[in-house]
C-alpha cells in the first residue's frame, strides 16, 4: 500500500491499527491515524481513506 500517512505512520502505531481494523474498531482505527501521524494532522477523510485502504488490503 503507497499513502504518504500510512507511511509516515510508525511500524507499531501500523500493527494497533491492523489490529484494530481486524478487531472491527475502524473508528478508533481512525482515531489512532489522526492522533499518531508525526506531522500536521490528517484530514477526517483521508485517515478513513487509509483505514479504508488497510481493510482491502487486510482481506486479500
Amino acid at each position: 500500500m503507497e499513502n504518504s500517512i500510512w507511511d509516515a505512520l510508525p511500524p507499531v502505531v501500523r500493527e494497533e491499527v491492523d489490529e484494530l481494523i481486524t478487531s472491527g474498531r475502524q473508528l478508533h482505527a481512525v482515531k489512532l491515524i489522526r492522533e499518531a501521524h508525526p506531522g500536521p494532522r490528517p484530514l477526517l477523510r483521508d485517515a478513513v481513506e487509509v483505514m479504508s485502504e488497510r481493510v482491502a488490503e487486510l482481506r486479500c
